[in-house]
């Protein structure tokens, strides 16, 4: 068979087929494996740099890519007036919070803050200190109360500060300042000791407490219940998504038994005083006012205030921070005759028809004891009517001398006097009943008959509050019964679901039915008859019964030597006290005023009681004229118009 012969450059040197390629071609194919080579290395190198150099950097960044439960503290329960008016109400506030596993670098941090919002690095020392022991994904908080251009750069600047949280919370807002102040109280930030003895389910460091007045007595029903996010975060702390949620609680609400306008007539007439006020139904102890004078802003507690503010307020003279209206001591003074008489008739030591000649003074021992009659020659015969009327000093000498210091001082007791009264208000002082063991006790020195004269008009060494003096003429007003007082009316869940509160206490004073009658008579007479001691405490259509108290801080001897009474200083002026009650036929309100240093009960703080009942009934008000307050007495000013909290809308 014949066969024709291939090309040669079809055959290759071995013999066998070869391809036929260009030159360019090739070049290209070599171009495309060596790119694909160089990729390929390019990735195991950077695979190699991910796994070997920074594989523990990544993991660490992807373990932070997780979930994170967020703490969500509850807002405070609202406090009520007795008409319905909100007097303390929770108003959103921003914090600075860092969480501390975000924070990458705190140095780099600390200076972006301080450019930024100025907080110093001594802010994030104390901070962290304070945070030690904490789990590093809680936030630590650094500053409250951010204001608006602070949030705002937070805000603008919030990708470039790993870690920083603004948290969003409620903070208080007293909507009558320096009228409630001292009933309503304030809150303060938890500190370790008090965060080491609480439940760790109720409170967390940072969260704000009560620390005066019913914020305080009634943390644990105003507080709420805190709640819970369950979010995914990325590696810088950012939320990505909400996963669960259990909303917070908010605590219980307050209706007080408080009436802000009855409040507000007793701070307006005690404008430039130093005192305490008492309002309360003797019938059931509601209080309707307790305010105490001078007082102070609740919302600067909320705001913050600077160490020099909080100095000058502690170091006050006069000491605003004291409530005087339950923890304020005071000699009785005249207003002691109440006891004294209610004694003398129930143990019969003296009876109806028991009368004294008052000459202006009587001897005993060595001494002579004077009456306050301004006429000379005294009150002249004198029985238990007239004597209440007039505060006859002397017959109450010789009524105390038959009764005996342990007598009296049974008496006072079984009228609420040496004891706290058990209103929930913390700092609650017990007053002082002397007894003659209680000297012995006390003194090492046995009890002296002229002594008892003293005691027996109110001076001595028995003290009393104001609230307990409201409480004792109750005792005549309600018909023998010792009331509880109390300021909440109402505790109601956020829904308006009531939560049952215990009855008050109420006791019964073991005082016949007719020594009450012939001590109320006396006390209606004190401010109804000719000659009584409170004709100032009159009130139209209304019938008011009282009882005067001038109680001495200085001997008649020593205040002489200042000639007129008006050229006495200030602080050695008597106090001025006033009880009373009204209408007289069918009691509703129970006052009693103590005004330090401000002269006598009739002149003085008898018009406060009046201003107080007239807000009560409806009345319209009357200037208020006292008596002039001698040298170096304070320049106090009336009670600012409330003013809405810094940041707040009004």
């Amino acid at each position: 068979m014949n066969r024709t012969p291939l090309p040669k450059n079809v055959l290759g040197r071995s013999g066998g087929l070869e391809p036929s390629a260009s030159p360019p071609t090739r070049r290209a194919l070599l171009a495309a494996t060596v790119a694909v080579a160089l990729a390929f290395l390019i990735l195991l190198g950077r695979l190699w740099q991910l796994q070997l150099l920074q594989g523990e950097h990544f993991r660490k960044l992807s373990e932070t890519n997780r979930i994170r439960l967020v703490d969500l503290p509850p807002s405070r329960g609202l406090i009520f007036d007795a008409k319905g008016r909100l007097l303390a109400d929770n108003r959103p506030a921003f914090t600075l919070a860092v969480v501390p596993e975000d924070v990458a670098d705190w140095k780099v941090l600390t200076r972006r803050l301080r450019s930024l919002v100025g907080v110093t690095p001594e802010e994030i020392s104390k901070a962290r200190e304070g945070a030690e022991g904490q789990a590093p994904f809680k936030p630590i908080r650094l500053r409250s109360h951010l204001n608006r251009h602070e949030l705002a750069l937070l805000e603008t600047f919030r990708y470039e500060l790993p870690g920083v949280r603004v948290m969003v919370h409620y903070g208080r807002a007293y909507l009558s300042p320096q009228y409630t102040a001292h009933v309503i109280g304030y809150l303060g930030e938890i500190n370790q000791p008090e965060l080491a003895a609480a439940s760790r389910t109720h409170y967390r460091l940072g969260d704000y407490v009560g620390r005066y007045g019913l914020e305080k007595s009634r943390e644990s029903v105003l507080h709420g219940r805190r709640g819970a996010r369950q979010v995914e975060v990325d590696a810088v702390g950012r939320e990505i998504k909400v996963l669960n949620e259990v909303e917070a609680t908010r605590g219980l609400d307050l209706t007080l038994s408080l009436d802000l306008d009855v409040q507000k007539a007793a701070a307006e007439a005690m404008a430039g005083r130093v005192g305490g006020v008492v309002a309360l139904n003797p019938q059931n102890g509601q209080v309707y006012a307790l305010y105490s004078s001078p007082a102070f802003d609740q919302n600067a507690f909320v705001s913050g205030m600077s160490p020099e503010q909080w100095k000058a307020l502690v170091n006050d003279p006069l000491h605003p921070l004291k409530d005087r209206a339950i923890s304020g001591l005071y000699p009785p003074g005249s207003t002691y005759k109440v006891i004294t008489a209610s004694a003398g008739l129930a143990e019969k030591a003296i009876s109806t028809a028991t009368s004294f000649f008052c000459a202006g003074e009587m001897s005993f021992g060595r001494r002579s004891y004077k009456c306050w009659a301004i006429k000379k020659g005294g009150h002249g015969a004198v029985e238990i009517h007239k004597a209440i009327r007039e505060s006859c000093d002397i017959f109450f000498y010789k009524t105390g001398l038959r009764l005996g210091v342990d007598r009296l001082a049974k008496w006072a007791q079984a009228f609420g006097l040496g004891r706290p009264t058990g209103v929930s208000l913390p700092h609650e002082s017990p007053g002082l009943v002397p007894t003659s063991q209680w000297k012995k006790k006390r003194f090492k020195e046995p009890w002296q008959d002229g002594e008892t004269l003293s005691l027996a008009i109110g001076q001595s060494f028995t003290l009393v509050t104001p609230l307990q003096l409201a409480r004792m003429v109750s005792v005549i007003a309600n018909g023998g019964r010792l009331v509880t007082p109390t300021l909440v009316r109402a505790v109601t869940r956020p829904d308006g679901q009531p939560v049952p509160e215990p009855a008050p206490v109420i006791s019964r004073v073991p005082i016949p039915p007719e020594v009450r009658e012939v001590v109320h008579q006396g006390l209606v007479a004190v401010v109804n008859e000719p000659g009584g001691t409170a004709r100032r405490a009159r009130l139209p259509g209304i019938t008011v019964a009282g009882k005067t108290g001038t109680a001495q801080v200085v001997n008649l001897a020593f205040e002489k030597l200042f000639g007129k009474e008006e050229n006495v200083p200030w602080k050695y002026r008597s106090h001025a006290l006033f009880i009373s009650y009204a209408p007289a036929e069918n009691p509703r309100i129970a006052v009693a005023v103590v005004v330090e240093h401000g002269g006598h009960g009739g002149s003085d703080a008898a018009p406060v009681a009046t201003a107080v009942m007239r807000a009560f009934f409806g009345l319209p008000q009357v200037p208020i004229k006292l008596s002039p307050q001698g040298p170096g007495a304070p320049q106090l000013r009336a009670p600012a118009p409330p003013q809405p909290p810094q940041g707040s809308a009004p």
